[in-house]
């Protein structure tokens, strides 16, 4: 397989990429796959390097890092709201610590399965989501992601693990932060529209708009969604206390939390998060502003080997 760029993070997997990113390589070579790569210094630099990486002929674009890095990846394909190149291709070695985007696409963890999955050479065409959200500056901005965002407790859950270290691995670090979140978590009041519709207004423990299926380090937060569908899938979980919180949180990774009578799910092209006071928004992983937001689904947006 020619014109292969990959995008490494190496601070990824709590900084063990860097270590065995040479073996991967080597994996990738015997596999037949002839790479020309880069591996990232600073948060959100991926964009741009797979931007020039694009329009300097490469077609097929592997992402090695978390979920993270996979949504700056992805935001590389597209340049003024549009596809640099529609018919490249995005691979996924997953070193990340929810690994959560492969559990939905069926890629396996070890780096060598993933391999293997990549030189099939099989595409699906994936639906993305565009966001338009509040920076911490206070400007607009738009970004994309493929898995899943969300506004409220799920946003803390994430800006408390990024801020520690992972070296737990991703199930315990995500439960670890969601139990911590909760014990201090205060309902918040928000306003969700799906499709013009308003669905939810008062008190709110979170909003998640589903692309993927899994969040948290394996929870099964949005078990009906399709990747391929042209729509999102809105979880909506109403105001709980701690307790009722606590009590729920295994229903949630199994995924049958939702015949709870305080969790309603919806399928839309359109979402409108937005509360009393701005509400940390979380993105694949990653928090990178607050509400108001605007998730719009694009429809087959980028094509994945899986």
């Amino acid at each position: 397989m020619d014109n292969v760029f990959v995008l490494v993070n190496p601070a990824s997997a709590n900084g063990t990429t860097e270590r065995i990113w040479p073996e991967i390589a080597a994996v990738m070579k015997d596999r037949g796959l002839d790479i020309r790569y880069h591996l990232t210094t600073a948060v959100f630099q991926a964009p741009d390097v797979v931007r020039n990486a694009l329009k300097e002929g490469m077609t097929t674009i592997i992402a090695v890092g978390g979920d993270g890095t996979v949504n700056e990846v992805v935001n590389g394909f597209f340049e003024g709201g549009e596809p640099i190149n529609p018919q490249a291709r995005l691979g996924v070695i997953s070193r990340g610590t929810g690994c959560d985007l492969i559990k939905t696409l069926g890629i396996p963890k070890d780096y060598e399965g993933a391999i293997d999955t990549i030189a099939r050479n099989r595409e699906r065409t994936l639906d993305v989501v565009e966001a338009t959200f509040t920076a911490a500056d206070g400007s607009s901005r738009t970004r994309y992601f493929i898995n899943i965002a969300d506004c409220g407790l799920g946003a803390t859950v994430a800006a408390r693990v990024n801020d520690r270290s992972k070296s737990a691995g991703g199930f315990l670090s995500f439960l670890s932060g969601t139990l911590w979140s909760i014990l201090s978590y205060k309902n918040v009041q928000a306003r969700v529209v799906a499709d013009g519709r308003e669905v939810h207004q008062g008190a709110m423990v979170l909003a998640a708009v589903a692309n993927g299926r899994y969040f948290g380090g394996g929870m099964h937060l949005a078990p009906h969604a399709d990747m391929e569908d042209g729509k999102m899938d809105l979880i909506v979980v109403r105001g709980m206390n701690k307790v009722s919180m606590l009590a729920n949180l295994a229903r949630i990774y199994k995924g049958t939390h939702l015949t709870h009578p305080k969790i309603s799910a919806f399928q839309a092209r359109v979402v409108e998060i937005s509360g009393e006071e701005p509400l940390l928004m979380e993105m694949d992983g990653e928090t990178p502003g607050n509400s108001p937001v605007r998730f719009e689904v694009v429809p087959r947006a980028v094509k994945v080997l899986a």
